[in-house]
């Protein structure tokens, strides 16, 4: 079985990239998620605890996509049931970057993810 669930630790950023250059905005924020991802780590400790699963590999993975302006963002940003929200300030300073950007300038997210691979437990040999 592979799980794959957003990391923890690792919130999804935003950032306004244009040739040579990467400013930063913010990393975004979704208290929603949180129970849910708790509810994820739980379900995967019960099983692994019951010996129905034994864990096999675990990874961290990153992918970024790239957004032509702020409307696309909001878009892809909502595409979720839960959608993250900017911190205090990070819209506006979004805004702010995206007026004095340079030609060619995209909105970048990064996205973070963990990968958890599981194998059954064989319980005939055990």
């Amino acid at each position: 079985m592979i799980c794959i669930q957003p990391r923890r630790l690792k919130r999804p950023f935003i950032a306004v990239r244009a040739p040579g250059q990467r400013q930063p905005v913010a990393s975004l924020i979704n208290p929603a998620s949180e129970r849910l991802l708790s509810a994820a780590e739980a379900a995967i400790e019960t099983v692994v605890a019951k010996r129905l699963l034994v864990r096999i590999g675990k990874k961290n993975h990153q992918f970024r996509v790239r957004l032509a302006n702020p409307t696309e963002l909001d878009r892809y940003l909502h595409t979720g049931q839960r959608p993250p929200r900017f911190p205090a300030g990070g819209r506006s300073r979004l805004q702010a970057l995206w007026k004095s950007r340079r030609p060619g300038a995209q909105i970048e997210v990064t996205e973070y993810m963990v990968v958890i691979a599981m194998r059954a437990v064989d319980k005939a040999s055990t």
